[in-house]
């Protein structure tokens, strides 16, 4: 008796089935270059600081020019910058707010001059040798940004 319903709702509604589902606007283009997960700790080290407008300031005050070769990421979706740093010396960023990404931590990377929103280059790396800002200063440059609120 329960499944008459069923086969009456099914007969005279087709429509709302899985296999006749269209999406509700035209897909977007595909994307030609994706993003992709890099290994960090190998080649450098990865400091992320939040908010945003906090590590913009402190890259400022270290005065380091957006077009000189030193690999600075934003992430729009979580508000956070990536300063890239020597392999193996992220420990030395001490600054409340930023987390370092070591052997063992993953960070989603532009493949090519542009980007995303989870990941778009504020300052493209070097094509043959990027240079990698310094954490002791970086980490000094945040303390100075949080002291004066200059974010």
């Amino acid at each position: 008796m329960c499944s008459q319903p069923v086969q009456f709702h099914n007969r005279h509604r087709p429509h709302q089935g899985i296999a006749n589902a269209r999406p509700l606007h035209p897909l977007p283009p595909p994307i030609d270059d994706p993003d992709r997960l890099v290994d960090c700790g190998l080649e450098w080290d990865a400091i992320v600081i939040t908010p945003l407008e906090r590590g913009l300031a402190a890259l400022t005050r270290l005065g380091l020019p957006a077009n000189r070769g030193h690999p600075v990421l934003a992430d729009y979706v979580r508000h956070e910058l990536i300063v890239h740093v020597p392999a193996g010396t992220a420990h030395r960023c001490t600054a409340q707010g930023t987390r370092s990404l070591t052997t063992g931590s993953w960070l989603l990377m532009p493949s090519g001059l542009h980007g995303s929103v989870s990941a778009t280059w504020l300052s493209t790396p070097h094509p043959t040798r990027p240079r990698c800002v310094d954490p002791g200063e970086l980490s000094e440059a945040l303390r100075q940004v949080d002291q004066t609120g200059t974010a």
